[in-house]
């Protein structure tokens, strides 16, 4: 398996809030996760939004019965992006080891964050007492690796902080920046550079320009048309719209895509289940 292509694939892309409505259904309800298999016995997980659900699922069912090794980064810790983390079938598996890797929010260190949101009186099970083996790894803002992947961080503009990744392998790399603001020049600038010439730039875009300009400054994300800006500077090949506002249907996105196209070709909308090669 690891002499082959790794996908990161999409089991999540919803913002704020999952959406189980009818027609916000064909990119996907789910909040944010994502994951590739790294080996038989290796995955590497992006955020635990309601989608880890399905995914922790999956990866028990495929065990086969061999000890399996997870490693999770975390961009930040608000609810669409670790309310997953509770249902995450693999903690409740002695076969698993898992290693959580994110910042400390300041005051608390990453363990104790974690493990204050799985326990009474927010859930009946406590992650310190998961039947699988935790580990936790606060990331200090040098590269690191997980397997054959070289991983990079980029703090992003956003209430309570957030990071940004950058994956890469064989030259080949990938960039997901959710939660991020644009308008602030240090963290653009940064953010740029830190995508320039990327494979897929997976941006922030929860809201079209009308709606961040009237109501939504301040609130920590971004719009397809500030996505379209940095791929424009950053020179990279494709752009990825993230992060889908839950008030936002299929048709909807696809408006979105349209237009986003219209301004940069190489763009596509997020969706459950779509792959991206690295």
């Amino acid at each position: 398996m690891d002499s082959i292509e790794h996908r990161l694939e999409f089991w999540g892309a919803r913002g704020t809030a999952p959406t189980p409505n009818s027609d916000r259904l064909r990119y996907g309800g789910n909040t944010i996760c994502l994951a590739a298999r790294l080996a038989e016995d290796h995955y590497l997980v992006i955020d635990c939004g309601s989608g880890a659900r399905r995914l922790g699922r999956e990866i028990v069912a495929n065990r086969a019965g061999a000890p399996t090794r997870i490693d999770i980064l975390l961009s930040h810790y608000h609810f669409d992006h670790v309310e997953g983390l509770p249902l995450f079938n693999p903690l409740y598996d002695p076969e698993m080891s898992i290693r959580f890797r994110g910042s400390a929010p300041e005051g608390l260190g990453l363990r104790e964050t974690l493990e204050r949101f799985v326990s009474p009186p927010y859930f009946p099970v406590r992650l310190s007492g998961s039947p699988a083996r935790v580990e936790y790894t606060e990331i200090d803002g040098q590269p690191f690796s997980i397997g054959d992947v070289e991983i990079a961080t980029l703090p992003l503009n956003h209430p309570d902080g957030c990071n940004a990744f950058r994956l890469e392998r064989g030259g080949h790399r990938v960039v997901f920046a959710t939660d991020q603001e644009h308008g602030d020049p240090e963290v653009d600038a940064a953010l740029i550079a830190f995508s320039r010439g990327a494979d897929h730039l997976i941006y922030d875009a929860t809201y079209v320009p009308s709606e961040y300009e009237s109501l939504r400054k301040g609130w920590g994300h971004s719009t397809w048309y500030a996505a379209i800006a940095a791929a424009r500077a950053a020179d990279f090949r494709n752009l990825i719209l993230f992060h889908h506002h839950p008030d936002h249907t299929d048709g909807d996105l696809d408006e979105i895509l349209r237009v986003a196209r219209d301004e940069f070709p190489a763009t596509e909308v997020a969706r459950e289940g779509m792959t991206i090669p690295f």
